[in-house]
């Protein structure tokens, strides 16, 4: 979802927001992440599943945390923001499935972009 390590990481963050809102409106708003799908429906009865999406979760936020980290952002700062952007997107799938409308995952793409430059300007 986000573009090569040349880029600007807070616009490649905006970018992948507003990619994934056309994602979600071509899917028809059905399930566009089928992992927090199984996290929310099985995490506190099934232990070995709630691991599961726990651990693919962690992965994304260690490979984003990788590429903010890449731009120059302190790794702890980097995987805190890697955090709040996967919540933020997460949180946005949510609601613009329930909404039936994108307006919830563009909303989110300028506010991950200002987390993303705060990090980047706590680096410089």
């Amino acid at each position: 979802m986000f573009a090569g390590p040349e880029a600007d990481p807070a616009a490649a963050t905006a970018a992948a927001f507003t990619g994934t809102a056309e994602t979600l409106r071509e899917l028809d708003f059905t399930d566009p992440c089928p992992i927090a799908t199984v996290a929310l429906e099985v995490a506190s009865t099934h232990e070995a599943l709630r691991r599961a999406t726990a651990d693919v979760f962690a992965s994304w936020i260690e490979a984003l945390a990788g590429f903010y980290a890449g731009a120059g952002i302190e790794a702890e700062t980097a995987r805190d923001t890697a955090g709040s952007v996967i919540a933020l997107l997460e949180g946005a799938f949510m609601l613009g499935r329930a909404a039936h409308d994108t307006a919830p995952v563009l909303a989110p793409a300028r506010a991950s972009a200002a987390i993303v430059r705060d990090a980047l300007g706590r680096a410089g």
